[in-house]
């Protein structure tokens, strides 16, 4: 029987050239109407699948995420292979992953949607979600770690984000400490990681990603605390975000299974090379306000270690870290 990602995946072979139904019945071997409804699914998916009925069915690309258009080209053993959440439109991806998740989902459910109604970033902030324009993706985690070991995982998501751009694209993408990830000092990505535990400790993580992809810049909100930018405004071309999910999921895999196999000094190592604030002045969030240090390292945890006036290691262990000015001490980032 076929199913709509095969006459997908033919339609998508031949992108942009008109194939008659026969044609489509021959490769599918499927009957007229059999191939009249899958492109009828596909339509109401969101497909723009044009018909005529001299010349049969061509696909106006549209670089949707929907499963059948991303799966395919996964090269992941887990993530997203055998639950793959695809949504038109939803308050937050995270917010239904951990739905999911509380329902049991395994590990390496993805969650995606083409825009968010609410999406949310770090200390409660919002997401810019404009349809069909970025990535809006989370994905269950439920390490089998030590718990003074989960808190690594936070440097093992900015790492997996930061290699996506620098492999696919070349493009020079640096981790702001925890995991916000900047392009000449622009923010392009965002993650935002919820915990949830147990009585015998880390039930699961959620773990969201916000991607700028073909974002003009005249597009984002005025008031984002951090400048924004995008592969587009970066690349000066519009790229397929099918591709990068893709290579997202597999750096994020990737990374991930290194961490379970023990290997976190190459993450930390690769961490510090991307770190945008190690040998810089900082300021971070304390219980008594603001403080100011240079940063100097990161631990075996991923945490930050900054020094303060007096010589003294401060560990920071969440909150925001700013740049600051050499001149005024304000936030220069």
């Amino acid at each position: 029987m076929s199913f709509p990602k095969d006459v997908l995946q033919v339609l998508s072979d031949n992108q942009g050239r008109w194939i008659t139904e026969t044609e489509l019945c021959e490769s599918l071997k499927a009957s007229a109407e059999t191939v009249r409804d899958l492109v009828q699914v596909l339509q109401e998916s969101g497909y723009q699948v044009e018909s005529c009925p001299e010349r049969g069915y061509r696909l106006v690309y549209q670089d949707l995420l929907t499963p059948e258009a991303v799966t395919p080209g996964l090269t992941t053993r887990v993530f997203g292979r055998r639950d793959y959440f695809y949504y038109r439109e939803i308050d937050s991806t995270n917010n239904r992953a951990l739905e999911l998740a509380a329902e049991g989902y395994p590990e390496g459910t993805v969650v995606v949607a083409e825009t968010q109604t609410a999406g949310r970033g770090r200390r409660g902030r919002s997401w810019y979600s404009p349809p069909r324009h970025g990535i809006y993706v989370s994905v269950i985690f439920r390490p089998q770690l030590p718990m003074r070991e989960v808190p690594r995982l936070s440097l093992v998501i900015g790492v997996a984000v930061a290699e996506t751009l620098e492999t696919s694209f070349h493009l020079p993408a640096r981790i702001k400490w925890p995991n916000d990830i900047l392009i000449n000092n622009r923010k392009v990505a965002g993650v935002l990681s919820e915990v949830v535990t147990g009585t015998q400790g880390i039930d699961y993580i959620v773990t969201g990603i916000g991607l700028n992809i073909n974002n003009p810049l005249q597009d984002f909100p005025d008031d984002l605390r951090t400048a924004p930018t995008s592969i587009m405004a970066e690349m000066e071309i519009t790229v397929s975000r099918v591709r990068v999910l893709q290579q997202l999921l597999m750096h994020l895999e990737n990374r991930y299974y290194q961490l379970l196999e023990g290997d976190f000094n190459g993450i930390l190592n690769k961490g510090k090379i991307l770190s945008t604030v190690l040998g810089k002045e900082v300021e971070y969030d304390t219980r008594d306000g603001l403080a100011v240090g240079q940063a100097v390292d990161i631990d075996d945890n991923g945490f930050l270690l900054v020094k303060d006036k007096s010589g003294k290691i401060h560990t920071v262990t969440s909150g925001e870290v700013y740049l600051t000015s050499p001149t005024t001490g304000g936030e220069a980032d």
